[in-house]
């Protein structure tokens, strides 16, 4: 064994490591120092007190953002710019990867771009299929290709192979290989890397009509592009009232925390479609071929090939994307449980990051070491922070049957319920700007009605979700990525629609 894969390894044994460590040695104080649990637990429920009220702050200054950039006419700012800042030479290049979805799904990805506000004859839709669907690929080849001929600058289909040496089967060897396809194209067209913007989203994905021209004008506004990405808000609203309940507060808060993210630029890192130039992704090579998740893992190669000088910038104006809807209601829980382990194999970059900035020198010490820290922090949390307030806060109560009479046990108990208590303000916010996102163009007294039995659930389901589907997912890839079990395959999420987006 080299020293690089030692070190990988070791990095990749601690986050699991550190969250089971965490867990067993709180159960230990449980059964033998309730006590000092109990105070342990006071200040603990008082740090999250905290970081709730700062992110419902940072959610209604990111819902300010959104109405802002929403009400903002893009189009009409990219034609006052100044004249070396000419927006009609910059180019977009979309890329959608696709294994098995239905062809509505992809109409309706395609669709959204086509309706964007930007001139279609300086798009270019890439469909990027792969070779294990190949049946189904070429049937729907067909058909789409005579639908959109003459819609966009071009329309372009590509194949993955199966098999290729190097590579998971998963979505970064597929939008990898459809970019690699349409370089000579763009090369024979004589477009300037640089002005060649690189959007990929999942089909599902529905672009708001304002993006592109949003993007194009930060784009040319940015300081040093080339070494930026761009990230639009995904918000999960294509179908969010035909999903039950619990996966709409699951959707909400998937978007929310974007949100939270998206107000404070240094912390946002690429999650799920995102842009970057062709020039820049022409230097790293495109997107990673050997993890599930290349979105974050996309920020985090841009980070060190370029030394440190990469950041994200963000952009207010969504992509919609589907909240979780299987066949059935078991079904529907098994798909959201399996998406959000696959979300949560990003704890897969912590070897990477650490491997890398114990490396890099070129990268200021403090800087790299912030980084890597608030990564393995982020998923920490992730893992055990609802575990954590959910179990702990009676735990010792139960196994401690001598704690219960004791007068720190009778103040704990009153202190907590006075935290929890105020802590409903902030889910208070989020439910306020939640109704203010998703309510329906057609309103009805059975909406209003839905959206009072979800207020009325929500302080009892959140705690029960956050544990299913947050917490234990994340566990989960934790515990995988110390073992060394490691997914070779990138699952898609099977999804239904009972209306249209």
């Amino acid at each position: 064994m080299d020293k690089s894969h030692g070190i990988i390894r070791f990095f990749e044994i601690l986050p699991g490591a550190f969250a089971w460590a965490t867990m067993l040695l709180l159960l230990i104080f449980s059964i033998f120092y309730p006590k000092a649990l109990a105070v342990f637990m006071i200040f603990y429920i008082v740090f999250w007190l905290c970081r709730v009220f700062f992110m419902s702050y940072r959610i209604v200054l990111g819902y300010i953002l959104h109405r802002r950039e929403m009400a903002a006419d893009w189009v009409k700012l990219l034609e006052k710019l100044p004249p070396e800042n000419q927006w009609r030479r910059i180019y977009h290049l979309v890329i959608v990867p696709t294994y098995k979805e239905d062809i509505e799904i992809i109409r309706g990805s395609i669709k959204s771009v086509f309706d964007s506000d930007y001139p279609k004859d300086r798009i270019i839709y890439v469909l990027g299929f792969e070779e294990r669907d190949k049946e189904r690929a070429e049937k729907y080849a067909l058909i789409l290709q005579k639908e959109n001929r003459g819609k966009f600058l071009d329309f372009i289909i590509t194949m993955h192979p199966d098999n290729l040496p190097d590579e998971i089967k998963g979505k970064g060897p597929n939008i990898t290989y459809a970019a690699k396809e349409v370089l000579p194209i763009i090369d024979k067209m004589k477009l300037p890397r640089e002005n060649v913007l690189v959007t990929n989203m999942d089909t599902d994905n529905i672009m708001d009509r304002k993006y592109l021209a949003c993007l194009t004008y930060k784009y040319l506004t940015t300081p040093d592009p080339m070494h930026k990405s761009f990230q639009p808000l995904p918000m999960y609203f294509n179908n969010i009232w035909d999903v039950p309940m619990p996966m709409r507060l699951i959707a909400m808060g998937s978007s929310f925390w974007q949100m939270i993210v998206a107000s404070r630029p240094s912390r946002l890192r690429n999650f799920s479609a995102h842009t970057q130039s062709l020039e820049a992704l022409s230097v790293t090579d495109f997107w990673s071929k050997t993890t599930i998740v290349e979105d974050g893992h996309q920020f985090w190669r841009s980070y060190f090939v370029f030394h440190g000088n990469h950041q994200v910038v963000p952009i207010f104006v969504p992509i919609y994307q589907d909240a979780i809807l299987g066949a059935t209601i078991f079904a529907t829980i098994k798909e959201q449980y399996l998406q959000k382990k696959r979300w949560s194999w990003g704890v897969s970059d912590i070897p990477y990051v650490f491997y890398h900035a114990i490396r890099d020198k070129q990268i200021h010490w403090f800087d790299r070491l912030a980084n890597a820290l608030i990564l393995f922090e982020a998923h920490f949390s992730w893992s055990t922070g609802s575990l954590i307030l959910a179990l702990f806060s009676w735990i010792p109560l139960v196994i401690s049957p001598g704690f219960r009479d004791t007068v720190v046990a009778f103040n704990f108990r009153h202190i907590y319920t006075y935290i929890v208590t105020v802590a409903y303000i902030g889910m208070i916010v989020t439910l306020v700007i939640s109704t203010l996102l998703i309510l329906p163009r057609r309103k009805s007294r059975a909406t209003f009605l839905r959206i009072a039995f979800d207020w009325i659930l929500t302080p009892f389901v959140l705690p029960i979700t956050n544990i299913i589907f947050s917490s234990l997912p994340a566990f989960d890839s934790q515990t995988r990525l110390m073992l060394g079990i490691k997914p070779k395959v990138f699952r898609v999420t099977i999804k239904v629609r009972k209306s249209a987006a």
